[in-house]
C-alpha cells in the first residue's frame, strides 16, 4: 500500500532467473511469486520486464530499502511482453525458461486462476491444450468440475480429465478414479476407479513429478485394498500403501498444503483399521460337558462363589476341594466379594494357573437387578483375566445351581455378555469355554449360541 500508512507492499524483482533481485514498491497487492511485471530500471528509468520472486508487507519502520529511493512497479506485463521475456531467457542451473509455448500459456493460466480470473484462465488453458499440454487439460477439468465459471459442468470436466489421462497425466487419471469411485460424472464403478488409481500411480512413477498427488493416490489405493473395492481385499497391500501415503502426507503438511492435516487424519484412521485386522486373533467360544476342575486347556477357571469366598456347595465346593487348603487360606485374605464383582487367586492343585472368584445373584423373580448383576459377573471376570494377561478361560453356568437362576435366561445373559466383550476387545482371548454340568444345560447353550450368531 502506498502513501501514509502502517505498512508498505514490497516486491523483489529479478531480470534473469536466479540472478540478483531488486526491491520495488507496488500498489497491486495481488502480485505473487512468478508474476511478470513492468518496472523502471536505471537512471533513465527505462521500462523493463522483470519476474517477481518474493512479496511482503513491511511497516514503515522496517522497510527493506529506503522509501524515497525505491521505485514502483508500474503494471503487470501483457501477454506479448511475457512471451518475449521468456523467449529471451537462457536456461541456467538456477532457473529455466519454459520448454515450449504450451508451458508458457499453462503458466499464464495458472496465474490468472490464482487471481480468480477464471474466464481468462480458461482461455490460456485452452491455448495450452491446443499446443499439447496435458496439465492444462486437467486444470480445465477442475475449472468445470468446481463450477468456477458458474454451475459445475461435469460433462466438460470428464472430457478434459479423460484427455489428460490419455496423455499419461497422473492428475487426470486420479480425478477419473475419483469420478468412478463417487459416481460424480459417471455411474459409480469400483473396478474402473481402482484401474485409474493404479494408472495414476504408474504415471507418477514414470515421470517422478506431482509429489503433492502421491499421498492422495496412495491413500485411495490403501482404502481399495482394505475394503476390497474393485480389487480383492489384501490388508498387507493396504498397509504398504498406507506407509507411502503417510510419508507424502507429511511432505504435504510441511509444504503448507491445505489438505495435509485432514488427509493425515484419514490415513491414520485407516491404519488403525488395517492393523486391527492384521493383528486380530479370533476368539473361540467352546461348550463342554464335564467337570470344571479338570479343564487343563485353560489358564484360569471361574468359581461361582458366595460372598465370603470361603467355600460352599456345588461348583464352589468342588473347586476348593480340588485346589486344596491353600486356596481357602488365600481366600481368607481377600475380605470377601460383592455380588457381580470378581477377585483372583492362585489355582494350587488345580491344572490351571489361576482361579477367578465371582459372586452371582440369587434369583428373586428377575425384578431386582439380577440380570445386570449376572452380566457383571461375566464381564468383570473377563476384565480381570485380561488385566492379568490370560488368554484362555472357562466359566461354569453362574447362579444356575443353588441360586436358582433360570437356565434359559442365565445362558442368554452369559453368551450375550461374552459376545459383546469379544467384539469390543478383539484378540483379547483365544478361548472362552463354558463347562456345563448336564446335557440339558449343554443343549440350552447350544441353542442360544446359534441364535446369537456369536463368531467362533
Amino acid at each position: 500500500m502506498l502513501g501514509p500508512t502502517s505498512y508498505y507492499f514490497y516486491c523483489q524483482v529479478c531480470f534473469h532467473p536466479g540472478q540478483k533481485a531488486y526491491h520495488y514498491l507496488s500498489a497491486d497487492e495481488s502480485l505473487q511469486e512468478g508474476d511478470l511485471v513492468i518496472v523502471p530500471v536505471g537512471a533513465n528509468n527505462n521500462l523493463q520486464v522483470g519476474q517477481v520472486v518474493a512479496c511482503a508487507n513491511y511497516p514503515a519502520t522496517k522497510v527493506p530499502y529506503p522509501l524515497l529511493q525505491t521505485k514502483q512497479v508500474l503494471r503487470r506485463a501483457n501477454e506479448a511482453e511475457q512471451l518475449d521475456w521468456w523467449e529471451r531467457q537462457e536456461a541456467t542451473p538456477e532457473g529455466k525458461q519454459p520448454e515450449n509455448e504450451a508451458e508458457f500459456y499453462l503458466k499464464l493460466g495458472a496465474q490468472a486462476y490464482n487471481r480468480a480470473e477464471y474466464e481468462l484462465a480458461r482461455e490460456y488453458y485452452q491455448q495450452a491444450v491446443a499446443l499439447g499440454s496435458s496439465q492444462a487439460a486437467c486444470n480445465l477439468g477442475y475449472i468445470y468440475a468446481y463450477g468456477r465459471l458458474g454451475q459445475p459442468d461435469y460433462e466438460q470436466a470428464f472430457y478434459y480429465f479423460t484427455q489428460a489421462a490419455l496423455a499419461t497425466n497422473p492428475n487426470g487419471s486420479y480425478k477419473l478414479g475419483d469420478a468412478y469411485f463417487h459416481g460424480q460424472f459417471v455411474a459409480a464403478n469400483m473396478e474402473i476407479a481402482f484401474k485409474y488409481y493404479r494408472q495414476a500411480e504408474i504415471f507418477l512413477a514414470r515421470d517422478g513429478s506431482d509429489d503433492d498427488l502421491k499421498a492422495d493416490i496412495y491413500y485411495r489405493l490403501a482404502r481399495a485394498y482394505h475394503q476390497g473395492l474393485g480389487v480383492e481385499a489384501n490388508e498387507l497391500a493396504a498397509l504398504d500403501y498406507i506407509n507411502q501415503a503417510q510419508l507424502y502426507s507429511y511432505v504435504d503438511e510441511q509444504a503448507g498444503r491445505f489438505k495435509g492435516a485432514k488427509l493425515r487424519q484419514e490415513i491414520a484412521q485407516l491404519q488403525v483399521e488395517v492393523l486391527a485386522n492384521l493383528n486380530q486373533v479370533h476368539t473361540k467360544i467352546a461348550l463342554a460337558l464335564g467337570d470344571i476342575t479338570k479343564q487343563n486347556d485353560v489358564e484360569v477357571i471361574v468359581n461361582a462363589a458366595n460372598k465370603s469366598l470361603l467355600g460352599g456347595g456345588g461348583v464352589d465346593g468342588a473347586i476348593h476341594k480340588a485346589a486344596g487348603p491353600q486356596l481357602l487360606a488365600e481366600c481368607r485374605q481377600l475380605n470377601g466379594c460383592q455380588t457381580g464383582q470378581a477377585k483372583i487367586t492362585g489355582a494350587y492343585n488345580l491344572p490351571n494357573k489361576y482361579v477367578i472368584h465371582t459372586v452371582g445373584p440369587i434369583w428373586n423373580g428377575g425384578a431386582h437387578g439380577e440380570a445386570d448383576l449376572l452380566a457383571a459377573c461375566y464381564e468383570n471376570s473377563l476384565r480381570l483375566a485380561q488385566k492379568t494377561g490370560l488368554k484362555t478361560i472357562a466359566f461354569p453356568a453362574i447362579s444356575t445351581g443353588i441360586y436358582r437362576y433360570p437356565l434359559e435366561e442365565a445362558s442368554q445373559i452369559a453368551l450375550a455378555t461374552v459376545q459383546a466383550f469379544v467384539k469390543a476387545n478383539p484378540g483379547a482371548f483365544e478361548l472362552i469355554k463354558f463347562v456345563l454340568f448336564d446335557q440339558a444345560a449343554l443343549d440350552c447353550y447350544y441353542r442360544k449360541l446359534g441364535g446369537l450368531q456369536v463368531e467362533l
